[in-house]
């Protein structure tokens, strides 16, 4: 069995269990005033080279909604793409932190929202100033798609955000792969493109359960921090959860795994180029990859034990495949050779 159904269905880095032992030693001070989190704090200073805050949370869906609450008013309108994971997988959960604010969903191709189209959704709703008070631009980077935003591209969503006082949220649970994708720094594929707050995920990308809410606005982390308190968020052994992030930021553990992932998911995409009864149904930016497979090779991965989700919006035959810090070269070219193999009978 090889499992390619999402990055989260794999394990543990090495030097992450090896940083939750040697956390589990002696005494350290309770709910985040301890030597690892201090330390957290200021390798994330360095890394993306400026003043900023961090508060570390266990998923990803518990640190989206606390920023987005954060910036948004039960009374708010949070505008994202129409596929994002706040949307359609978290059960309603950015609208129960910020009691009552509505999700605008935006269609956008590849998974991405365009600024003019932005643009027009804040005005179709906050024109009225009946449905919705527009609060809050959500981004996913890598999107669900498997695309990733540039800097510019983020700019130029922010710039928009800001001209109407909205606060900009990027959900980054493979923000990793969004970056060795880009090539850019830290700081150019956030704060200096105009981000208020990243979720920035670690949990995908090698954590056990780990991600952190990076703060760029001090302004917003008075609230903020009541509110990861109030929500059960503010662990009493926060060492566990520092020392995972801390593992993952040190000597570029998280940038090894996120290569590893999207350099696997370009082998695939390449490997699959040409061969009758498959098709790319998205670009492949990171380590998501949607392809559209026929019967014959859907039937013949499954009963090799090839482990993926049904994508239905995409309709008959379309899945997702995902690749991870640990997945092996061997385990893709057994599957492409699977492909092959269907194929040339086909």
């Amino acid at each position: 069995m090889t499992d390619f159904r999402s990055d989260n269905t794999l394990g543990c880095s090495p030097e992450i269990v090896d940083a939750l032992a040697r956390a589990g030693s002696g005494a350290l001070s309770p709910y985040g005033n301890d030597e690892i989190t201090a330390s957290l704090r200021a390798r994330c200073r360095d890394l993306f080279e400026t003043d900023l805050e961090i508060l570390p949370v266990l998923t990803g869906t518990g640190g989206n909604s606390l920023a987005i609450a954060t910036m948004t008013p039960p009374w708010g309108a949070v505008f994202c793409h129409e596929d994002a994971h706040i949307y359609r997988d978290e059960l309603g959960a950015p609208e129960f932190f910020t009691e009552g604010a509505k999700l605008i969903p935006i269609a956008g191709e590849h998974g991405k929202i365009r600024p003019e189209v932005l643009e027009r959704a804040i005005h179709d709703i906050g024109d009225t100033k009946r449905m919705a008070i527009p609060a809050c631009l959500s981004l996913t980077n890598a999107t669900e798609a498997g695309t990733v935003y540039s800097a510019g591209e983020t700019r130029a969503l922010c710039e928009v955000a800001h001209r109407f006082n909205m606060g900009v949220h990027v959900d980054g649970a493979r923000f990793a792969n969004a970056l060795v994708s880009t090539g850019c720094s830290l700081a150019e594929l956030t704060w200096k493109a105009g981000v208020d707050m990243l979720i920035f995920g670690a949990t995908k990308n090698g954590a056990m359960a780990a991600e952190l809410i990076v703060v760029f606005k001090p302004a917003m982390m008075e609230q903020l921090r009541y509110r990861w308190h109030r929500s059960g968020h503010r662990l009493s052994k926060m060492r566990f959860l520092s020392a995972q992030l801390d593992a993952y930021l040190t000597s570029d553990l998280w940038l090894r795994n996120a290569r590893n992932a999207n350099a696997m998911a370009a082998r695939i995409r390449e490997g699959i180029q040409g061969i009758a009864g498959v098709e790319i149904l998205r670009p492949v930016d990171a380590n998501i990859l949607l392809l559209r497979f026929s019967p014959a090779i859907l039937a013949e991965l499954r009963g090799a034990g090839f482990l993926f989700y049904d994508w239905e919006i995409f309709g008959p035959g379309a899945v997702r495949l995902v690749t991870g810090f640990s997945t092996t070269g061997t385990e893709v070219d057994a599957l492409l050779e699977a492909i092959r193999g269907v194929a040339r009978v086909e």
